[in-house]
């Protein structure tokens, strides 16, 4: 009765699990084994400024093995690595990747938020 007890609880205990690994690989687009690329939008924020926006179309976003950062290879072949306040978003609706512009803090005088604000 014992070892049938903990089979059983056993079982539960792993279709919980179950259930919940799919839910979340499923609302991430990913696969049962492997991640599958995707369009992302990725922004960096320093000091509550925008710095970086990177529109990503048809790649891997990643997080950092032992970190809370992420890393992606951009739309010009370059890999990138991230770290402090970033948020990242897998599209589904492609739509939505054309409300953000790609945008890099370095290269502009102006802030992302002042370049395109809406009028």
């Amino acid at each position: 009765m014992k070892s049938y007890l903990i089979a059983v609880t056993s079982i539960l205990m792993l279709n919980s699990g179950c259930a919940k690994f799919n839910a979340q690989r499923e609302a991430a687009g990913g696969g049962l084994i492997g991640n599958y690329n995707g369009d992302y939008i990725v922004r960096n924020d320093s000091g509550g400024i925008i710095m970086d926006v990177w529109v990503l179309s048809n790649t891997i976003v990643s997080s950092e093995t032992n970190s809370d950062g992420w890393f992606f290879v951009d739309n010009n072949g370059n890999v990138v690595h991230l770290g402090g306040d970033c948020k990242v978003l897998r599209v589904k609706d492609k739509s939505l990747l054309s409300k953000y512009h790609e945008y890099h803090r370095e290269f502009e005088t102006v802030p992302y938020e002042k370049l395109y604000a809406k009028n």
